[in-house]
C-alpha cells in the first residue's frame, strides 16, 4: 500500500490554479520564443516550455479534490 498525502479540498484548488495558470504561461512564453527568438536557439527553448508545461498539464489529474484512488483495497 502506497502512502499518499491527503490535501484539503482548499489546497488541491490551489494548487489545481497554480498549475494551469503556470502551464498556460509556459505555452504563451514558448509562442513569444517561437516569435522573437533566432529559429534554432528558440525552437529549442519553446519545445522545453511546452515539454515543461506538459508536465504540470499532466500532474493536473493528482489535484482533483473528489478523486478516488481506484487501487484501493476494500478490506
Amino acid at each position: 500500500m502506497r502512502w499518499r498525502p491527503h490535501l484539503s479540498a482548499t489546497s488541491s484548488i490551489v494548487l489545481r490554479v497554480l498549475l494551469l495558470a503556470d502551464g498556460v504561461l509556459l505555452v504563451g512564453v514558448g509562442i513569444v520564443a517561437v516569435i522573437y527568438v533566432d529559429h534554432p536557439a528558440g525552437l529549442y527553448l519553446a519545445g522545453g516550455m511546452w515539454l515543461a508545461a506538459g508536465v504540470l498539464f499532466g500532474l493536473l489529474p493528482l489535484t482533483d479534490p473528489y478523486r478516488r484512488d481506484r487501487h484501493r483495497s476494500t478490506w
